[in-house]
């Protein structure tokens, strides 16, 4: 699920910091959002087991550093707490499943890169991520490739896509044919096609509008 791989990563950044990767330094400070927070999500996931992409919708919460939420509200319910090192998925119909995020090293790094991110915090994404941005009048793009080489070989990277201060899309790549693209805020209400294409979706992103 792109909430639960969307984010992590408090930490210091290196005495030493390369001039090119101020623009992307300035751009994640513009990112920065005081809690409590809420955006509308829809999540599109790409995978080479499935033949069409699974697609849900809903709202995510950010409460402070150790508190996020995503509440899934289309097709099915399904709500995820995340506190501390503590992990609720509760499923309509299902029953509650609780597990700890420390079992999941890369799991926890992405999420705490997703905190960085809404704290305006680079230095901390700098110490897991190599940055770099670009950006005309209209719109912006940061893309953040994995340093550590467990998590390169399970995400090639992840951008992020907007304008002006406001995220528009949040993409985990994995390979080819492997993603999880999600709309934020007001690409939620994009007309969607019949079939959804990375395509779409990466002309979607990139949009001005």
């Amino acid at each position: 699920m792109l909430f639960v791989l969307a984010a992590t990563l408090p930490g210091l950044l290196p005495a030493a910091t390369p001039p090119e990767n101020d623009d992307a330094r300035a751009l994640i400070a513009t990112l920065a959002r005081p809690a409590p927070a809420t955006i509308d999500f829809t999540e599109i996931r790409f995978s080479a087991l499935l033949k069409q992409p699974i697609i849900v919708s809903g709202q995510l919460a950010y409460s402070g550093p150790d508190a996020l939420d995503r509440r899934v509200t289309q097709p099915y319910r399904e709500d995820t707490e995340i506190r501390g090192n503590a992990v609720r998925v509760r499923r309509e119909g299902e029953p509650e499943r609780n597990f700890a995020i420390k079992r999941a090293p890369e799991l926890q790094l992405l999420l705490r890169t997703f905190t960085a991110m809404l704290q305006g915090d680079a230095a901390a994404i700098e110490k897991n991520f190599s940055l770099a941005a670009t950006s005309d009048p209209i719109r912006w793009q940061l893309v953040l490739t994995p340093q550590d080489a467990r998590l390169a070989r399970r995400v090639q990277h992840i951008r992020i896509d907007g304008r002006s201060d406001l995220p528009r899309c949040l993409s985990i790549v994995n390979d080819a044919r492997g993603a999880s693209i999600m709309l934020l805020g007001a690409a939620t209400h994009v007309q969607m096609p019949p079939v959804v294409t990375r395509e779409w979706l990466e002309r979607t992103c990139s949009a001005g509008e």
